[in-house]
């Protein structure tokens, strides 16, 4: 599809995203979204049949909640629990020859994922499928009825596809990786046994009902954006080839760095768009999908390390710019529905918008405030985004954006750009160059200075030959196959 125009088959309902609105998770949280999406696990009635079930891996005690029963599945919360899972253990094959509930005890400590300082709890890092189970969207959100976050992936995943023909979910991916792994990998296999007979209520079971594809229609019409991007990155990473690449805690870091770009990134392109649309409806200008496309500022901005944190800073602009995108989204819908227009021509209904007195009157009020709402839509890019944790044990390699005090800015590690880099090659034994990279990081809605990306690539030790070969450079993927 050319910018320079429409698709052909662009009505006024894809102005509106089927992307539901998301609250901040932890990095584990994409994972076990996807996990509880395809499986169920009878869980033993709470006390108060009025309250939902919280389950956390590794959490501080907690009191009573009016809506939660909070549950740890973390073997190290009784001596029987941990006895149970030396059993497990055991009979899985995992076997001390002297101290097996210390073994244990080395096990539940070494599944644990990201813990920030000021966090609560501590999830699992979902290697396996069981693993991935010990936890729910409710107890690491703490609410009742959290946003379904496994929805919103496959929304974001499937607005990327380029074809009706391509049919595979998010989800069915991830599985897929997930059984493959433990297919190679004796010790994980060993410890999803163990997890699921010893630390779930019940073995899990697929699920009668799968969701509903919420992107149907849209294939093709986005290209070069973070949706073509997060359905190539995740499709490459979940195949065979990459698995057998990588160790599984590896593995595990990079599925959690696809999906929080893919989200965050996703969600910052949604706000640009919105607030384009608003724009070119009132200043009568090219009213087609390719017209809005061209007016598009960079979702984020990333400006060159040699500059002060202040000229750098992102946190204004991106958060102003989420809470305007979300009210004029909701305004957009709202004129769509009273309209009945939704399978209008988009130029048509573009055109109809822009001589709408009051409604034009609305994209001005929107565009000129900041509105209060929208706030968790920031929250949620915002973590996704950020790095969590910057030291220690548990520290988080794979972040995007900084913080120092107000200040937000792009600031990733070498881990990140590896895995930017690597999932462009073609294989994880192959090669590729700095021009297919910085193509990469465009699609992601991200511009860099080529210079900047060049100290990257050479701090993680991917850069190959001179950097006066410019896009030339050549780029080695972080892992090899074998």
């Amino acid at each position: 599809m050319s910018l320079s125009g429409s698709p052909a088959n662009a009505k006024a309902k894809h102005l509106l995203l089927p992307l539901n609105r998301p609250q901040y998770v932890v990095p584990e949280a994409f994972a076990t979204s996807l996990a509880w999406s395809l499986y169920e696990v009878d869980l033993a009635p709470a006390e108060n049949s009025a309250r939902g079930i919280a389950l956390q891996y590794r959490a501080q005690a907690r009191g009573a909640a009016p809506t939660l029963e909070y549950r740890r599945t973390d073997p190290l919360t009784s001596k029987a629990r941990r006895e149970a899972f030396a059993d497990s253990l055991e009979n899985a094959g995992v076997i001390s020859l002297d101290d097996q509930p210390g073994l244990a005890a080395a096990v539940a400590n070494s599944i644990c994922g990201i813990q920030t300082k000021k966090g609560k709890s501590q999830p699992a890092s979902p290697m396996t499928e069981g693993m991935a189970l010990l936890q729910n969207m409710v107890g690491l959100q703490g609410a009742r009825n959290p946003p379904a976050l496994a929805t919103i992936i496959e929304a974001l995943f499937g607005l990327g596809r380029v074809s009706s023909e391509s049919t595979d979910s998010a989800a069915d991916l991830w599985q897929s990786a997930v059984r493959h792994r433990v297919e190679i990998d004796p010790l994980c296999r060993s410890l999803d046994t163990a997890v699921k007979s010893s630390l779930l209520d019940s073995m899990p079971k697929p699920r009668s009902e799968a969701i509903i594809d919420p992107a149907i229609g849209w294939h093709g019409m986005l290209p070069d954006t973070p949706f073509s991007w997060l359905n190539k990155s995740w499709s490459t990473l979940t195949s065979e080839v990459w698995v057998e690449a990588l160790p599984a805690r590896v593995w595990v870091d990079w599925a959690s760095t696809v999906l929080r770009m893919g989200l965050g990134m996703g969600f910052l392109w949604e706000a640009a768009w919105y607030e384009t649309t608003a724009r070119q409806i009132l200043a009568r200008g090219e009213l087609s999908w390719g017209g809005i496309r061209s007016k598009m500022p960079d979702p984020l901005p990333w400006r060159s390390v040699s500059a002060t944190i202040s000229v750098r800073d992102v946190a204004s602009i991106l958060g102003h710019r989420a809470r305007r995108g979300d009210q004029i989204r909701q305004h957009l819908a709202d004129w769509v529905s009273t309209h009945s227009a939704a399978d209008e021509d988009l130029g048509l209904a573009l055109e109809e918008m822009s001589l709408d007195a009051e409604f034009t009157g609305q994209l001005e009020r929107d565009l000129g405030t900041v509105p209060r709402s929208g706030t968790n839509l920031w929250e949620a890019i915002r973590y996704a985004l950020l790095v969590r944790e910057e030291s220690g044990p548990f520290a988080d390699h794979y972040g995007f954006l900084r913080s120092r005090g107000r200040h937000l800015f792009p600031d990733p590690g070498t881990e990140w750009i590896a895995v930017i880099a690597s999932l462009r090659c073609s294989s994880p034994s192959s090669q590729t160059d700095l021009g297919k990279v910085m193509g990469s990081l465009n699609e992601l809605g991200l511009e860099p200075e080529l210079t900047d990306v060049v100290r990257l690539l050479e701090r993680a030790g991917l850069a190959r030959g001179s950097a006066d070969a410019d896009q030339g450079v050549v780029v080695q993927s972080a892992f090899s196959e074998g």
